[in-house]
This record gives structure tokens, sequence and C-alpha cells, in this order.
């Protein structure tokens, strides 16, 4: 049977948060170059009615910032509650209800924006910090990077609040822990790495965002363990990355459990979506209207949707327990045949390249040993995917090397007809 998280296992206990508190304090050892100490504190408290961002800007490169519990309004920047620009361990001293919770001070769009140094002005580039970020007239993209401009970054037993579009917010990291954070009531996004890798994203929680609760775009080698997610559109959401685990996480009451995508949008950025496992996860119930922008691609998505695994290749979803989601428990599925004629279809969408059609089928995926129960029994009737309403859903255009085994289902739907069986 699947290992799941329950709730009580995201309340970390005095032991954990000790030995946070012990590996970030021996991270902040002082590093020398050319036999001088970096400039800044290695090791700073702050306490309620205390500055954050104040301790955050005195640290020195890969220094310590411990916060006491209790409500924080942080006001020096307009937009972001916190920036931070540098390796750096922020640890939350939360434990037995006592929590460090960062709220919006007003007007506020993001809670934590960990960026390069240049990046921290978002509304400098960006008109709306809500999908799909529209950036200002003249203001270019940037262009792709195999740089990144912070690393090492731990952030721990943090809540992150009402803020009006997201919660952590992260771009261009090289090894990054994200422990015990949760984010409650960010309209957009909770938890959000983007360009980034060698990450963790574990004991931690998001609810109640009308895009994805934890998303990972555009990076490689992360692992998201042992989370909670409930309440959003996106449960999950996994998009044009590489080498991504999830695993041991609860999902629950959201539109969609686990997206799993290769998008046209973001082809540019890495033209590819491969090597996702998706295992022992309790995946159910996710039966969420669909709160999405109605002109994005995510309002189309049907309510009841377990797993969605679009346009992915190389994956394994194995040992996971997907049920009560009333369209569909596991759906593996070609881009461009789920979007055929509608808005976005791969012939009139204009971020759709010959590139990324080239690409769009989803090939070479193990659907094996899950046990799925009660899905698919209560489709949406105004949807017009309802014929696909099953436990299983394969809708590609051939085979296309995905494969199925040892599964325990009662229904399944297959625009080829059958489940191709893993030899």
């Amino acid at each position: 049977m699947p290992i799941v998280a329950s709730t009580s296992r995201l309340i970390p206990s005095p032991t954990f948060l000790a030995s946070v508190a012990a590996l970030a304090l021996l991270s902040a050892t002082p590093a020398r170059a050319g036999g001088q100490a970096d400039h800044g504190r290695a090791f700073q408290v702050v306490s309620p009615g205390e500055s954050i961002q104040r301790a955050i800007d005195r640290a020195r490169p890969g220094g310590t910032v411990m916060i006491r519990p209790g409500v924080y309004h942080e006001t020096a920047d307009a937009t972001n509650g916190l920036n931070i620009t540098k390796s750096i361990h922020l640890v939350g001293l939360s434990a037995h209800g006592k929590k460090v919770v960062l709220e919006n001070s007003g007007g506020q769009k993001n809670a934590i924006v960990a960026v390069p140094a240049d990046h921290t002005n978002c509304m400098g580039c960006h008109s709306s910090l809500a999908p799909p970020f529209p950036r200002l007239a003249g203001v270019k993209s940037d262009p792709p990077s195999s740089s990144y401009a912070i690393t090492g970054l731990t952030i721990s037993g943090i809540t992150m609040k009402d803020f009006s579009n997201n919660g952590l917010f992260a771009r261009g990291i090289d090894g990054f822990s994200f422990v015990d954070v949760h984010s409650v009531g960010n309209k957009n996004y909770g938890i959000f790495p983007v360009s980034s890798r060698n990450g963790i994203i574990t004991r931690s929680s998001a609810t109640g965002s009308d895009d994805s609760g934890i998303w990972v775009e555009t990076s490689e080698n992360v692992k998201v363990t042992h989370n909670l997610v409930e309440g959003n559109v996106n449960g999950f959401e996994i998009s044009n990355s590489q080498d991504i685990l999830v695993a041991h996480n609860e999902v629950r009451g959201n539109t969609v459990g686990i997206a799993a995508f290769f998008l046209p949008d973001i082809f540019g950025v890495r033209p590819y979506a491969r090597r996702y496992t998706i295992r022992d996860n309790h995946i159910h119930d996710n039966n969420k209207p669909n709160t999405a922008t109605p002109d994005a691609i995510l309002s189309s998505v049907p309510p009841g949707t377990g797993i969605l695994h679009i346009g992915v290749d190389d994956s394994t979803i194995s040992g996971n327990l997907v049920e009560d989601n009333d369209f569909i428990g596991i759906a593996i599925v070609d881009y461009c045949v789920v979007v055929q004629g509608g808005p976005f279809d791969c012939s009139v969408d204009p971020t759709v390249t010959p590139g990324f059609v080239a690409l769009n089928e989803a090939t070479n995926n193990t659907i094996e040993d899950n046990v799925l129960h009660a899905n698919g029994l209560h489709p949406d009737p105004a949807s017009p995917f309802g014929f696909a309403a099953s436990d299983l859903g394969l809708l590609t255009a051939g085979d296309h090397g995905n494969c199925y085994a040892g599964n325990v289902y009662s229904t399944f739907f297959s625009l080829i007809g059958v489940l191709p069986p893993c030899m």
C-alpha cells in the first residue's frame, strides 16, 4: 500500500527544529576569501516587532536568520513581503501551535521573493503578477540562462498568508530546501520555484490558490515529498522540468490533484518535460470547482481529476492510491490532442512552435501498481471531455511506448482501444 503523509506529520517536532537550527548554525560558519571574512552577520535572531527584512539585508552570504514565533508585517517593500538575493538560512522557530506567520501588510503581491538582485522590482517589468505575468510595453522576456544567481537557500518554519498573488517565489536557485513552509490564501501560486535545481520541498502545505498550490517550473532534480495540498485549482504542478520526484504527499480537495505538464509558452526556456516520478501519494476527492482565470488554458480542465500527465516523457507513475475523483483517476495525454478544436489548438495558438509540436506527445511512460477506486463516476456534464470519465485514461494518438502493469482499477478509456501492457 502507498505510504502517504498525514496532516499530523506536517508539524515538525522540537527535535526536527533543533536539527534544522544546528544545520543552519554549522552552515553559517564564517567563510573566508583571501584570508578575510565576508561582510555581514553570520547569525541573527528576530523577535515580533522587529524586521525580518532588516536582518536579511544585514546577513552575510550563507548566514542564518532565526525568527521567533509571532505575526509579522513587513513594510520595506510595497510589492514583496521579503526579498532574498543571496544564499541564506531563514529559519522560523515554529512549533506546537506557535507559528511564524508572515501576513500581507496591505496591498503586497508576494510574500517571499528569492531572485537575483536586479529582479526584485517585479512591477518594473510586469503590469500584473497574476498569470500569465504580462510584461510592460518594451520589456523583453529574460533569455534562457544556465547560470544560477543564488547557491544555497534554506527557508523553513514560516506560514505566508493572504498575499494577492504568490506565496514563495524563487528563481535561479542552485540548492534549496523549503521545509515546513505553508501557503494560505495566496491567490495565484503558493510555493513556486522556477529555473532552479537540486532542491527539496517537504513537510509543507498550500491551500487557497486559484492556480497551483506548489508549482515546480523549468527546474531539475527537485524532490517534492510529505506535503499537503488542498483547496487549489492544481494541487501540484510540474511543468517543463526534468528529474522531479513527487512522493508521499496528501493531495485532496483540489480541481486537479497533480498536473504534470509540457507547455508551449515556456518551451523556449526548457524544451522538454521528462523523468517525473509520481509515486506513493494519496490523491483523492479532487472535485473542487475550477476557479482558474477564465481565459487561461487551466480553466478548461474538468474538475475531478487525480493525475493529469500531458506531453511528458520517460516518467513513472506508481504505487499511488487514487480515489473518489469525479472525472478521471490517471490520464496520459498528448498535448495537441487534448487542446484540439479549442482556443489553444496547436494550429492557432501563437505560443506553439513547430519544435513544440514535434515533441508534444506523451511517450515512454510507465503506469504501474496504482490502486484506483471510484474515479469517473460523476463527471461535469458541461465538460466536453466527459466521454473519457474513468479510473485510467489514455488520450494519445498512438501507444507512444506508454504501458500499464499491476494496476487495480474498474474502468478505463483509451483512444486506441486498449491500455498497452508493459513487456
